[in-house]
């Protein structure tokens, strides 16, 4: 999907007000970020329609030992399929935004939950973009 000015960032919109921690709030946005480099990679001009990233993401243990290591292969993907956006620009920055370490105990699956929300938020948002930018395409 082409993006105009008028698309929002995904950060601007939602903010995993529950995330209580950074560890959390890293895992929020590196789910969405996975989703944005998922969806790009399919559309990639250097290997149209690539599930490689897709794929390698469904065999990882999502949890906070592993959010390092994700974030390293979503890039390299980003990099590697030269895939470009401001969405991606804007996850990847929320992603390496979050660096405290916490300092109470975070389960698996608490960080497991909200990677998940991230990357479903991220399927809501661009479904709400698609719509928006239908709705300004038929006001004008």
């Amino acid at each position: 999907m082409k993006e105009t000015k008028n698309d929002k960032l995904f950060s601007e919109i939602y903010k995993c007000e529950d995330c209580h921690t950074d560890i959390l709030k890293k895992a929020y946005y590196l789910g969405a970020y996975c989703k944005a480099v998922i969806d790009g990679s399919f559309y990639s001009r250097v290997s149209e329609g690539n599930t490689t990233f897709k794929k390698w993401l469904s065999n990882q243990i999502i949890n906070a030992k592993n959010l390092n290591k994700i974030y390293s292969q979503a890039s390299h993907f980003e990099d590697k399929l030269q895939l470009v956006g401001k969405q991606l620009e804007d996850l990847s920055f929320q992603v390496t935004s979050y660096t405290k370490p916490s300092t109470k105990s975070i389960s698996q699956y608490e960080v497991s939950y909200f990677f998940r929300k991230g990357f479903n938020e991220f399927i809501k948002f661009k479904k709400e973009q698609k719509e928006s930018s239908q709705k300004g395409k038929q006001q004008n």
